[in-house]
């Protein structure tokens, strides 16, 4: 081993890069910057915000105006005008309740037979939803006209899922 060149004995440093400094200056107008924001303001009162589709109404502002200026009613209010009785809506709910776990008990047959990763788990939460779905039918009968309105427009004027 040659003498001066171990580790330990090391006596060169190595260079170091030149330090940086990091200067702060205060920006020039502040007011420019308050003037764009307060033309973005005036831009926003002057474009406004169509609320005609709010509260749920589904429709988005979808309302058409006839040629004398008469409105016209869009297809899922006639709908709603149109819902037939408690029984009739409660009767067709627990059909489409049904229907849905008679599919999910299918599904859990299915289950078993495969021995995919992840089989266990998605056997848990088609139980979890099978419950969920026999709670909702129990307590369909015992809900309020409005509660069974609700649910009656959302699954079948709107098409949407029972869960």
């Amino acid at each position: 081993m040659p003498a001066g060149n171990s580790p330990d004995k090391h006596t060169e440093t190595a260079p170091t890069a030149p330090k940086l400094t990091l200067t702060v200056t205060q920006p020039e107008k502040i007011g420019s910057l308050l003037d764009t924001l307060n033309l973005i303001d005036q831009m926003s009162e002057r474009m406004g915000e169509d609320k005609s589709g709010d509260m749920g109404s589904g429709t988005g502002g979808q309302m058409q105006t006839g040629t004398a200026g008469t409105r016209t009613v869009s297809p899922r209010d006639q709908a709603i005008a149109a819902l037939p009785s408690e029984q009739i809506m409660q009767t067709k709910l627990a059909e489409v309740i049904r229907s849905e776990v008679g599919t999910l008990r299918s599904q859990i047959r299915s289950i078993p037979s495969s021995s995919h990763p992840g089989g266990a788990f998605r056997l848990n939460k088609l139980y979890a939803r099978i419950r969920l779905l026999n709670r909702l039918l129990s307590t369909l009968f015992e809900s309020s006209i409005d509660v069974i309105k609700r649910l009656f427009i959302r699954v079948f004027i709107d098409e949407q899922p029972i869960l």
